[in-house]
């Protein structure tokens, strides 16, 4: 089969601050990645969130439609993983690899990569080798670097007076006092959305996600 190689860089919480999108920040390599390559100025991120924004781009849906909700850290993984871009491009013959970090599946092997760079060395010498092997079919390596995000293993521990936000830490909050009314209730019953039907009038449910 012939089809472009491809090579998927990605590093954490980085935004735009990089040398090509006008900051004062030296990175040298990307700099010049961009000077050989295309620059996207209106290009933006789908999610404000990790695990989130990286469904969005593995995928090509938003996060609320691939169900994406949250941080794999926190409790999340993509429910349905088959729509990830590996695996679309795994049943097109490529080989799936990666290497260094990916924050979107709970179990890696969902994630659709035929080999997983997992030993100790550093994640650009691990890419660096597979680059260097002979390949008798296209490739999709993902390299993924945890750069250059906050201190401490990753993550920082919240801070001080802030409560905790993994699903395990939480607790149910109280219920939020009925605010007080004038008259009548709001909104009018000919103004509420019934989401099921798309109309206006009749009664309002709660959305549910589909199954």
């Amino acid at each position: 089969m012939n089809g472009p190689h491809i090579l998927y860089l990605h590093s954490h919480d980085t935004g735009r601050y990089v040398a090509p999108c006008g900051y004062a920040v030296p990175t040298p390599h990307i700099q010049r990645l961009a000077g050989e390559g295309v620059l996207f100025r209106q290009a933006f991120c789908a999610n404000p969130t990790c695990s989130p924004s990286r469904a969005s781009l593995l995928t090509g849906q938003w996060a609320h439609s691939c169900g994406m909700g949250g941080l794999v850290n926190r409790g999340w993984s993509l429910p349905r993983p088959e729509r990830l871009l590996p695996r679309v491009l795994a049943a097109a013959e490529y080989r799936t690899v990666r290497a260094g970090l990916q924050h979107v599946v709970a179990d890696p092997a969902e994630g659709g990569y035929e080999r997983i760079l997992d030993d100790r060395r550093p994640v650009e010498e691990r890419a660096a080798a597979f680059l260097g092997e002979r390949h008798d079919r296209p490739f999709f390596l993902d390299v993924g670097f945890t750069a250059t995000h906050r201190r401490g293993r990753g993550f920082d521990p919240p801070p001080e007076g802030e409560e905790p936000t993994d699903r395990a830490s939480c607790s149910p909050r109280r219920r939020c006092p009925t605010p007080r009314r004038s008259a009548g209730t709001w909104p009018p019953t000919s103004t509420r959305r019934a989401p099921s039907t798309g109309r206006w009038g009749g009664s309002w449910r709660p959305w549910r996600p589909a199954a």
